[in-house]
């Protein structure tokens, strides 16, 4: 039972919207994370008195912190996120590309020419003596040739040549027992941080039974954009 003002319970109650509007509307990294965060705040604050003097300024409280806090609570999220080796110290990573293009042409051109003349001439002796000069061919063959050649060549060639490699070295410097410490130590609970955060909009006494003021005095409202 409330004693100053009201639960965050009957606040729930009393005003719908607080959960269908205000912890349906903030902005969150992942949607999907919603309902368990709300179910944490709701849990938390179940029976913990708002800090406000009517629903209303409790609704605009809530709206408020969220859309302040929000932003970089989103940021602490998405860090968290991060998947690593926790005794991975050093990383390097090459990378080389390489492209070779070669291209090579040739052209030859040869002209050969060849003339070749001959004569044959034979002669048979005659029985007789021969007189004076009065000699005689009995045959004679003339030989004439001429060759002409020509010749043409060309060559083209072009070599393309690519490849990539990558060599990564990784490993950890240091003692493993530390930088495990270390790592525990660097956790945090982004859910936690939050609540913590919300903290500030509720009373943070515990309840003596005694009622110092009406329920009917919050169903004011601020309507939210």
């Amino acid at each position: 039972m409330a004693t100053f003002t009201m639960t965050f319970k009957d606040a729930l109650d009393l005003d719908p919207e607080i959960e269908s509007v205000i912890l349906a509307g903030y902005p969150l990294f992942d949607e999907a994370h919603r309902g368990e965060l709300n179910r944490k705040i709701r849990n938390h604050f179940w029976n913990q008195e708002i800090g406000q003097e009517t629903l209303s300024m409790f609704r605009l409280a809530l709206f408020r912190k969220l859309d302040e806090i929000m932003p970089v609570m989103n940021q602490q999220y998405e860090i968290s996120a991060i998947k690593f080796n926790q005794l991975e110290t050093v990383r390097i990573t090459n990378e080389q590309v390489t492209a070779n293009n070669t291209t090579s042409a040739g052209a030859a051109t040869s002209d050969t020419t060849s003339d070749a003349k001959s004569r044959a001439v034979a002669q048979q002796l005659p029985q007789t003596m021969l007189s004076g000069n009065g000699d005689y061919a009995t045959s004679a063959q003339d030989n004439v040739s001429d060759t002409t050649a020509t010749g043409a060549s060309t060559e083209n060639s072009t070599v393309a040549q690519e490849g990539t490699g990558n060599n990564t070295t990784s490993g950890f410097q240091g003692n493993p027992a530390m930088m495990l410490l270390q790592y525990r130590q660097s956790l945090v609970n982004v859910d936690m941080m939050i609540i913590e955060e919300l903290k500030e909009l509720f009373m943070l006494l515990w309840s003596n039974g005694d009622e110092f003021t009406e329920r009917n005095n919050y169903f004011g409202y601020y309507t939210f954009s």
